[in-house]
């Protein structure tokens, strides 16, 4: 896996070139002790091997050496080619009976041609009749002028339609600019508060109604499982002093009792944050959106559904650049905003705020990581009374999804399921290999 993502990255240095070199070591060093244990099998026999003979294992040697002569391997991949492939045969030949495959194919490749003429020549001709009209109501006004910016207009509309028939139908949403245009818009012209906003490399964005638009502090605790969510409110507002949306950070003592007095006494909650990132390698490019669910426990998830995140706990690093330097793995359990008493307004009024439960790494010997598996080991971090270590933060600092498997050890309870093993499980993997940018910004 560190082969093929260090082989694939957008940009090689010659450190990533000798790490490359340095993970096929290790393979070739380990490898006897795979077919020691007879867990090396012939695909079609099923019998144990005692060799390696593979031709693409030793294509992988001269990977490395070729970066300095060719460049990087990434400029070769051969996905265009599949994907023709895939489209053109594939999934023609799945239509068929199976029998003369070349003859079906091109009948359902000709058949989908033709759809697709059909649907631009009806389009062209939609927009031509649109204009006809249009020209004609231009003659009677001007006496039958021409009109070149009309005509211009038209080639364009149906440059758009030709492009929108022709061009690929997935786009990935660009919520950096979309929070760049809300925040320059006139005040008024758009709805408030916004709901999109970017900070760094990481762009948020949450629904303009909430899931729960109003809700007292008291009963979204009993909702989420959180006892300790108003004395958790009552210091951060004391660690907020007079303005609002300073940066938080893990490690403050608890100094509030569960009863605390707080200016307001509801809450807005939505149960998503929806979260994009640019590129590690190059910050003009975006990745896919994700998803990150705070739900509260109910029928299917006894304990909730929670997703976990990267937060930022150090406003001297930065993600992805500083990796997990200044940052920490989280639980997110409740994302919410402070709802003023009727009448007034507070400074907490729009702040949107995230409750998250915190992990801790678990040192290993010599080593940030677990050698056997080159993944943090990462376990519940806990008050000394034993409950979870959970704080409030603003949510902008969260910069990242994260991955986490249960780490079970040589058995896992048969009692798991999809819905409980999570919260059951005292350590976690945290998988870095679940993305490939998620990977850079941990390893390199």
């Amino acid at each position: 896996m560190d082969f093929q993502c260090l082989a694939e990255a957008p940009r090689i240095t010659s450190i990533i070139q000798d790490r490359i070199k340095a993970t096929l070591v290790e393979f070739h060093n380990h490898k006897d002790k795979i077919t020691d244990k007879g867990l090396w099998r012939g695909a079609e026999s099923g019998s144990a091997l005692d060799h390696w003979f593979i031709p693409k294992l030793e294509l992988m040697q001269s990977i490395a050496p070729s970066i300095s002569e060719l460049g990087m391997p990434v400029q070769w991949s051969a996905d265009t080619m599949e994907h023709a492939h895939i489209k053109v045969i594939k999934e023609p030949a799945s239509m068929t009976n199976h029998q003369n495959y070349d003859t079906q194919i091109c009948c359902y490749l000709d058949c989908v041609k033709r759809c697709w003429l059909f649907e631009m020549a009806t389009c062209l001709s939609a927009l031509g009749d649109t204009n006809n009209t249009h020209d004609q109501d231009l003659a009677i006004e001007d006496d039958g002028a021409e009109d070149d910016e009309s005509n211009m207009a038209d080639n364009e509309d149906a440059m758009e339609i030709l492009k929108d028939i022709w061009s690929s139908r997935q786009s990935v949403l660009d919520f950096f600019g979309i929070a760049e245009r809300l925040r320059a818009a006139l005040p008024g012209s758009i709805p408030h508060p916004v709901r999109m906003f970017s900070l760094g490399a990481t762009a948020l964005h949450i629904s303009h109604w909430p899931s729960i638009n109003c809700i007292s502090i008291d009963k979204a605790a009993e909702l989420f499982d959180i006892p300790d969510l108003r004395g958790a409110l009552a210091d951060y507002l004391s660690h907020e002093g007079p303005h609002a949306q300073n940066f938080h950070s893990f490690g403050r003592q608890w100094h509030s009792p569960p009863d605390a007095h707080l200016p307001f006494s509801d809450l807005q909650v939505w149960y998503k944050v929806h979260l994009q990132q640019k590129s590690y390698h190059d910050s003009s490019s975006l990745e896919p959106v994700f998803k990150i669910n705070a739900h509260p426990p109910d029928r299917t998830w006894k304990y909730g559904c929670h997703d976990m995140a990267i937060l930022q706990v150090d406003a001297c690093h930065e993600w992805p650049a500083s990796g997990l330097t200044g940052h920490t793995v989280v639980d997110v359990c409740l994302i919410m905003c402070p709802m003023s008493p009727r009448g007034l307004w507070l400074v907490w009024d729009d702040c949107l705020l995230v409750y998250v439960w915190q992990f801790d790494i678990v040192s290993q010997q010599q080593a940030d990581v677990d050698l056997a598996t080159g993944l943090h080991i990462l376990k519940w971090a806990t008050h000394a009374s034993g409950e979870h270590l959970g704080d409030i933060f603003p949510l902008d600092q969260i910069k990242s999804y994260a991955h986490l498997v249960p780490h079970f050890g040589e058995a896992a309870d048969n009692r798991f399921t999809s819905t409980n093993s999570f919260h059951s499980a005292q350590s976690f993997w945290l998988n870095s290999y679940f993305d490939k940018e998620f990977y850079y910004a941990l390893s390199l």
